[in-house]
């Protein structure tokens, strides 16, 4: 019993970030950690994804997201931001 605790205490332990505050929000945050991006300014900065995000909405974003995680592609990060592209056009 007391390995049921420790687990659930680590996994609850975790400090929950402030600034991520609705569902889009973290979305970007889930995003930008799948393709390792760490830009502040620019392409592959938050505010980048959250203007893109923001003009799909939450939905199709997540629609992508997860076709990319199903296929096999070796750049992910390409292959979801030519998807994006395919859906603007629409």
């Amino acid at each position: 019993m007391d390995d049921l605790k420790t687990t659930l205490s680590k996994h609850f332990s975790a400090k929950r970030n402030p600034h991520l505050h609705s569902d889009l929000h973290l979305l970007v945050d889930e995003a930008r950690t799948l393709f390792k991006e760490k830009a502040v300014k620019g392409p592959g900065s938050f505010a980048f994804y959250l203007g893109f995000f923001k003009r799909l909405g939450v939905q199709k974003v997540r629609q992508l997201l997860a076709e990319v995680k199903d296929s096999n592609a070796t750049d992910s990060g390409k292959l979801f931001w030519w998807k994006i592209k395919q859906e603007l056009k629409k």
